[in-house]
C-alpha cells in the first residue's frame, strides 16, 4: 500500500518521468475501437459513453459488456518494461448510483512463442462521481511489458440498471518509471 501512495503522490506532482514507451497520444478518440458505445475527442482527452441497454448487446449476450480498445499501439508505445506503473487522468460521470466496479482498464501483452500472451485487468480504484481523479496503476503483474499490443476499458453492464448512462473522460496517459 505504501508504494501505491508512493506512486499516486508522483503522479499527482507531476513529477512522472516517461519510460521507453511515449504514451502522448494514447488519449486520441479516433484510435479506440469502440463496440457498445461510443468515444469522442475533447481537447487533448477523450470521453467514452456506454448507455446500459440490457436488450441491445450481441445476440447471445444482450446484458454485454460496452468496451474499447486501443489495438494498433505504435512502434513509440509498445516499450513498457521500464516502468513501475501507468497512470492517467479519468472523470466518471454517471446518473445512476455507481457500481463498486465502474470501469477497468486492461493491458494486452505479447511474449516470446515459448510464453503465452498476458492480458492484465486493473480495477481503477477511488473512482467518484463528477470528480476527476489520478488513476495509477501498478504494473509489477504484468508479463512481457517490452510488448503492449493492445490497451481497453470496459464494463459489466449486469452492475448497472437498464438506462442508466455512464460517461468517463480520460486523458495524460503517462509512465512511472521503476
Amino acid at each position: 500500500m505504501k508504494v501505491f501512495r508512493t506512486l499516486v503522490a508522483l503522479a499527482a506532482a507531476g513529477s512522472v518521468s516517461l519510460s521507453a514507451a511515449d504514451l502522448t497520444n494514447v488519449a486520441t478518440a479516433k484510435r479506440w475501437n469502440p463496440a457498445e458505445c461510443t468515444v469522442v475527442q475533447a481537447g487533448k482527452a477523450m470521453t467514452v459513453n456506454m448507455p446500459i441497454d440490457h436488450k441491445a448487446g450481441e445476440k447471445k449476450y444482450p446484458i454485454g459488456w460496452p468496451r474499447l480498445y486501443l489495438e494498433k499501439i505504435t512502434p513509440a508505445e509498445k516499450d513498457w518494461s521500464k516502468a513501475k506503473a501507468v497512470s492517467f487522468k479519468i472523470k466518471l460521470e454517471f446518473t445512476g448510483k455507481t457500481a463498486k466496479y465502474p470501469v477497468s482498464f486492461q493491458v494486452k501483452t505479447k511474449g516470446p512463442k515459448e510464453t503465452k500472451n498476458a492480458t492484465k485487468f486493473f480495477t481503477i480504484p477511488g473512482l467518484v462521481n463528477n470528480k476527476t481523479v489520478t488513476a495509477v496503476l501498478p504494473l509489477k503483474d504484468v508479463k512481457n511489458l517490452d510488448n503492449v499490443v493492445c490497451l481497453g476499458f470496459n464494463i459489466s453492464e449486469s452492475q448497472y440498471k437498464h438506462g442508466e448512462n455512464l460517461k468517463f473522460t480520460v486523458s495524460d496517459f503517462k509512465l512511472i518509471n521503476k
